[in-house]
């Protein structure tokens, strides 16, 4: 840019001592029309080199704010910010070079994040494992001991608590029978046929419980309550209220889901003690053996 400005002056001087020689398209050159020509081609080189210095400002503004994020660790940014410079750039050669360190430098950071997340759960895992371990343990050490069902007799929330129980063993294993640790899925095993095998057992004394509690709950009212079937599977009611299908259905309606959570498979209503035709209402539930998942 200097020299273009030397050969203007030059060219200024010329023109103000010959006009010819530098207008020569102008049939009356003038020193006047010289020197505005010059101060027109001035501007226009001006312009050109404001238009230079602005790019060249504006790329070391971006290779600035690069640099600050690679300090910051903020890669992602800097590689956004230096993905703008092109080939034809002056500075391209050194914005290519803090492109590659950013990039590289990404890359670390983001593997070193994801072991040390993969560093956390592992840890989050063994801790979380000894205590599921214990829990599990302990389950099976309660039930080697004996449990003492007998308390829960008397009252209906007295089975109720009975029921409970079965719920939280259902709960602990469906958490963790699909599990990946070996240990855990061995013991969740056992823990899962033990109590199988004592709902298989207590079912069918909860359902005689039940009918009990009814019956006592339901005197008073002269309804009769008696439980039939292998297994004690049949609950019986037996009153005169239910001469009218209207109130079998209703009184029904009332009890069906209670008699579903003791896995009663039907329920059967009659007017009077000799009558040997039953209404009945199948009841849709699980085996004995199946899981007692709480709701």
């Amino acid at each position: 840019m200097n020299i273009i400005i030397l050969c203007l002056f030059v060219v200024l001087i010329v023109g103000l001592i010959k006009p010819e020689l530098v207008i020569r398209w102008d049939k009356k050159p003038t020193r006047f029309k010289v020197f505005g020509f010059w101060v027109i081609t001035i501007v226009f080189f001006g312009i050109l080199n404001s238009l230079a210095f602005n790019d060249e400002g504006n790329i070391k503004s971006v290779l600035y704010s690069a640099d600050s994020y690679i300090k910051n660790k903020e890669y992602d940014k800097a590689v956004k910010e230096l993905e703008v410079i092109s080939e034809d750039d002056v500075q391209y050669v050194e914005a290519k070079r803090m492109l590659l360190l950013a990039d590289s430098l990404n890359h670390i950071q983001k593997e070193t994040e994801r072991i040390s997340k993969e560093l956390e759960a592992k840890r989050e895992f063994e801790k979380n494992k000894t205590a599921i371990i214990e829990q599990l343990k302990r389950e099976l050490n309660s039930i080697h001991k004996g449990i003492d069902f007998s308390s829960y007799s008397g009252k209906i929330e007295s089975l109720q608590i009975e029921l409970i129980l079965f719920g939280s063993w259902a709960t602990i294993i469906s958490e963790n029978e699909e599990s990946t640790d070996n240990e855990i899925k061995k013991l969740t095993s056992q823990l899962k046929s033990k109590v199988k095998k004592i709902q298989a057992r207590e079912f069918p004394r909860l359902r005689k419980e039940y009918v009990k509690a009814a019956a006592n709950l339901l005197w008073e009212n002269d309804i009769e309550v008696t439980v039939s079937g292998k297994g004690n599977i049949n609950i019986n009611f037996t009153a005169g209220i239910f001469a009218g299908n209207k109130n079998k259905k209703n009184f029904h309606n009332e009890v069906k889901e209670a008699l579903k959570m003791f896995r009663f498979s039907q329920a059967r209503y009659r007017w009077y003690t000799g009558e040997r035709e039953y209404t009945y209402w199948t009841i849709q539930t699980k085996n004995d053996t199946d899981l007692y998942m709480l709701k």
